[in-house]
């Protein structure tokens, strides 16, 4: 009986210690391919990092390349060539003024329009020192001009969102007078009447064209 118990003793041990040795076998291999798993994602995760790096940069580079573009264009069609004698002289007759400000932009435009500009805007705002506001900020508007916009200020006067786009308005539209043929002080009292003079006084009609006049004869 003890051989036999002995017998069955080794065999069972035999058995366990195979049973182990498999598993720390099996262990290893599931560990290799755990290590190679875990390497290729590994790869994986670098390769995809590294394109999506190259993607956006490209992407990146030709945005920056288009917005330069779009930046030497938009200065090309805003940016004229500066007239500094006109500049200048504008200047000096609205020095102390408001509208002196907006020189630059005024002698953008072509002398004749210029000159327009700087006289009717004496006359209707006193070169800026009377002018439209909105909700008490101001308009930009000194010229009398109006306009249908979104934005109006007192008086039913345009407001302008600053002053660049108030001279170029404005001009845009003394141009159009221009073209059409009315070119004098005289003519260009429309200004102030519309398409008729009838129901203003006849002296303030004759004085706003001498004082257009006065002023638009300086340049």
């Amino acid at each position: 009986m003890s051989r036999l118990r002995q017998k069955y003793n080794k065999i069972k041990e035999k058995m366990i210690n195979s049973s182990i040795e498999r598993l720390v076998f099996c262990g290893k291999k599931l560990h290799n391919i755990i290590d190679i798993e875990r390497n290729y994602l590994k790869n994986l995760i670098l390769l995809f990092f590294i394109g999506f790096l190259s993607f956006f940069t490209y992407c990146s580079l030709k945005s920056l390349d288009s917005i330069k573009t779009q930046k030497i264009e938009i200065m090309a069609v805003e940016l004229p060539p500066r007239n500094i004698e006109l500049e200048n002289r504008i200047k000096k007759a609205t020095a102390g003024f408001p509208i002196e400000n907006m020189s630059r932009f005024i002698a953008l435009e072509d002398e004749k329009t210029a000159a327009f500009m700087v006289a009717i805007a004496k006359k209707e705002s006193n070169w800026g020192k009377r002018t439209p506001k909105l909700n008490g900020e101001e308009c930009n508007n000194f010229w009398g001009f109006r306009q249908k916009r979104e934005r109006m200020g007192s008086g039913g006067h345009t407001c302008f969102d600053n002053q660049r786009d108030a001279v170029k308005s404005v001009a845009e539209r003394v141009k159009n007078l221009i073209e059409s043929g009315i070119d004098t002080p005289e003519k260009m009292v429309v200004w102030k009447c519309g398409y008729s003079c009838e129901a203003h006084n006849p002296e303030s009609v004759s004085k706003w064209i001498e004082d257009v006049e006065f002023y638009y004869n300086k340049f």
